[in-house]
């Protein structure tokens, strides 16, 4: 290149040398900036005060008490039953005539409850007593035909063969005689079964079957119940029953109360379908009874040795796979977690083993507020 062209090329090159030094200077003021303005604010920031630190939960804590032993309260379901009762129908069908009774009755043994039409049973009294009275005329007739035969043979007039054909006839009138008698008593014994009689003294339950009611053999008209203290009854474990002592005192829940009672009887033998043991209790003398299959449960105490502690349902938190924990308190005033299998509950509390120790404090509620390993501060200790 020669020295015209050098000349020309080299303020070109000095212009665009200037632009990149201008440039970079620039970038670097930025960069400064920055860096300046960036102390300031970390200078700023650790001359600020940071937010005040979370006060601890304050808990209230119990001691958890482990005892060998545990009273469960078993309840078993029962109902009151009549000392008698029973569903008085007729041995004989019939239209029924008249029912003298309404529920709620009361009545004495052997007052008339109902009757059953008798106009056909009459009527065959009539006639057996109308043929009674012919075959009656005619053994008289008989009788004394037979008596004048005799005196006739006494004087040799008639054969011996008369003479006994009047005595057969008179037998046979007899025999019949003594046949209608036995039909008419057949008719007064029916007639007897027209009529419903009360078999003890008590009060009519159900009204089954009114007047015009067409009942057949056997069939219910109404239901008597004995006008006795009633008893309860119910089914039991036959573990628990075995361990009743005669006349044992125990407590009858009821819709109207807790009511005194003495175990009356136990069942000799195990019920065939719940292969429990039937149990009768009696009220205590002046109780009133609730009315008949009014039902209540009986309330027995049963000891079983198992070692555990009673704690609050609120205590208890699920735990994984289905199993139970307990929150305690660690010496370092930090919540600890303990496992807790349940085995027996009762209303809001469960009895309770697992892998705490006697005299270990616990939360008995509000375990939703802490978590394990979290410092607390104890409130008061009860």
């Amino acid at each position: 290149m020669d020295t015209a062209d050098q000349a020309r090329t080299r303020p070109g090159f000095l212009r665009g040398a200037g632009r990149v030094a201008l440039t970079l200077l620039v970038i670097g003021a930025g960069a400064g900036a920055g860096v300046a303005g960036y102390g300031v604010l970390a200078a700023r920031a650790s001359q600020a005060e940071g937010p005040p630190p979370a006060p601890r939960t304050v808990v209230a804590p119990e001691v958890l008490r482990l005892t060998d032993s545990v009273t469960l309260t078993r309840r078993f379901t029962g109902q009151f039953e009549a000392a008698q009762e029973a569903a008085l129908g007729f041995e004989e069908g019939g239209t029924i005539a008249e029912v003298l009774v309404r529920e709620g009755d009361a009545v004495a043994m052997g007052d008339v409850v109902a009757r059953l039409d008798t106009r056909l049973l009459e009527a065959e009294r009539t006639r057996l007593e109308a043929s009674r009275a012919a075959l009656d005329a005619q053994a008289e007739l008989a009788r004394r035909t037979n008596a004048r035969q005799e005196q006739l043979r006494a004087q040799g007039h008639v054969a011996q063969q008369r003479l006994d054909e009047t005595s057969l006839q008179l037998a046979q009138l007899e025999a019949s005689l003594a046949e209608v008698d036995a039909a008419l008593v057949a008719v007064e014994v029916r007639l007897s079964k027209t009529e419903i009689r009360a078999p003890f003294a008590g009060r009519i339950g159900a009204r089954l079957l009114d007047a015009g009611a067409v009942a057949g053999p056997g069939a219910a008209v109404v239901t008597l119940l004995e006008d006795a203290p009633a008893r309860f009854r119910v089914a039991l474990d036959p573990a628990l029953a075995g361990r009743l002592v005669p006349r044992a005192a125990v407590e009858i829940e009821t819709a109207g109360g807790r009511l005194p009672a003495r175990l009356a009887e136990l069942a000799p033998e195990l019920d065939a379908a719940t292969r429990a043991r039937v149990a009768f209790f009696d009220l205590a003398p002046g109780t009133e009874a609730p009315p008949a299959r009014a039902s209540g449960d009986v309330i027995l105490p049963e000891i079983r040795a198992e070692r555990g502690a009673w704690v609050p349902l609120a205590a208890l938190r699920q735990g994984p796979r289905g199993a139970w924990t307990l929150l305690t308190l660690a010496e370092d005033e930090t919540i600890a977690l303990e496992a807790a299998e349940i085995l027996h509950l009762d209303g809001e509390r469960a009895y309770v083993r697992g892998s705490f120790a006697d005299g270990a404090l616990y939360l008995p509620g509000g375990t939703h507020r802490v978590v394990p390993g979290e410092p607390v501060t104890l409130a008061e200790v009860r």
